[in-house]
């Protein structure tokens, strides 16, 4: 088993009970779990844009970056001008009507 340090307060961490952070690759505590009290020195939130869980550290988070909030992925959003659709010309039926 591989031992990681915590980025964040430099204390060993185990794989399961860390996450990598998104924006310089490294080990953080992070507790996955509910019913567990550990540590944390992170963030996991979900993408809304992107639809996926997105990790930071907090140094990370301290640096500057924070979780995006609702009304900032929306405003990434780029609105793509679409033509209308042209009308729809009449079928022509390929088989006749039985009597």
């Amino acid at each position: 088993m591989q031992g990681f340090r915590c980025v964040v307060c430099d204390e060993p961490v185990e794989e399961r009970m860390s996450a990598a952070c998104n924006w310089c690759d490294q080990r953080y505590h992070l507790n996955q779990r509910n019913d567990v009290d550990a540590k944390d020195c992170g963030q996991v939130w979900v993408d809304e844009q992107y639809m996926a869980l997105q990790f930071a550290c907090d140094n990370c988070l301290a640096d500057g970056g924070s979780p995006p909030s609702r009304a900032d992925s929306d405003r990434s959003i780029r609105r793509i001008p679409v033509r209308p659709r042209p009308a729809a010309s009449p079928r022509r039926r390929r088989y006749t009507r039985r009597p």
